[in-house]
């Protein structure tokens, strides 16, 4: 089995529970935490390499004290601010709370370091400043597996072959005409069926194999949890030694987000 996922739980590395004198100001953050809550896949990426990623929403929220007046709350990465959050302290500690959503490709990462600073509004000195360390996913709530219907996708009885990455039972989402052409090769003037990508996602899972393919059986998609599919493929091989890989595509509702697909692969032999 092929597990397509990364932990989803966002944890706090260090929270600033110091007391940083800086003109006079004793500024304490405390209980601070940034947790992935949503996500969204994005296939329409207009950075350089115009590869599709996923975008993050994040919640902030925490204690902060020892500050009279207006100050600043900065999330930075690699010194970038990503976000500003603006909020009035009387002395005592108070709560905070805000969201934000970078749509920067390159922190689409398994693990981001994220700096929390506290800014006087007023002569923009740095108070206070603390690391935090996010997963890249929001936590998953498990559910009782439902079946998703799917249409089986081929090309079969065209010119055209698949050609995928070697990585040995791996699974492709594909979201649009662009990115399915990355995978397919076709002798000239061939072509093979269209897809309405405004209505559909494919899902195309693919692996290797050290006898010859008989045959190739999709025996369940099913939604494990808000962010999970699981695809059972059950893959029958003949008495040959000749190495082959085997493909299967499937259409599925278009998705609004990008979900963690566990791809389980079994594969027996043949007995005459």
């Amino acid at each position: 089995m092929k597990r397509l996922l990364f932990g989803l739980v966002a944890m706090m590395f260090a929270a600033c529970e110091l007391d940083i004198d800086v003109n006079g100001k004793d500024v304490v953050l405390s209980e601070v935490t940034i947790e992935c809550i949503a996500e969204n896949y994005i296939s329409n990426n207009t950075s350089e390499n115009n590869e599709p990623f996923t975008k993050h929403t994040y919640l902030c929220k925490g204690y902060i004290g020892g500050f009279r007046g207006e100050c600043e709350i900065r999330v930075l990465h690699n010194s970038h601010i990503l976000y500003k959050h603006i909020v009035t302290v009387a002395k005592s500690k108070m709560p905070f709370e805000f969201t934000f959503a970078p749509e920067w490709a390159y922190l689409d990462e398994p693990y981001n370091n994220f700096t929390l600073e506290v800014v006087d509004a007023d002569v923009n000195d740095l108070l206070c400043q603390t690391t935090i360390v996010v997963t890249k996913h929001p936590e998953s709530t498990t559910t009782t597996p439902i079946d998703v219907p799917y249409m089986e996708y081929s090309l079969w009885d065209t010119l055209c072959e698949w050609r995928l990455p070697e990585v040995n039972n791996n699974v492709v989402v594909v979201d649009s005409d662009e990115e399915l052409a990355r995978y397919i090769a076709c002798e000239p003037e061939a072509s093979y069926p269209a897809i309405d990508f405004a209505k559909y996602t494919m899902i195309i899972a693919y692996g290797y194999t050290t006898q010859g393919v008989y045959e190739t059986i999709i025996e369940s998609l099913q939604q494990t949890s808000e962010t999970e599919y699981a695809l059972n493929i059950h893959v029958v091989t003949r008495d040959t030694d000749a190495p082959e890989q085997w493909t299967k595509a499937l259409l599925v509702d278009k998705w609004e987000q990008l979900y963690n697909i566990d791809l389980n692969v079994d594969v027996t032999k043949l007995i005459n």
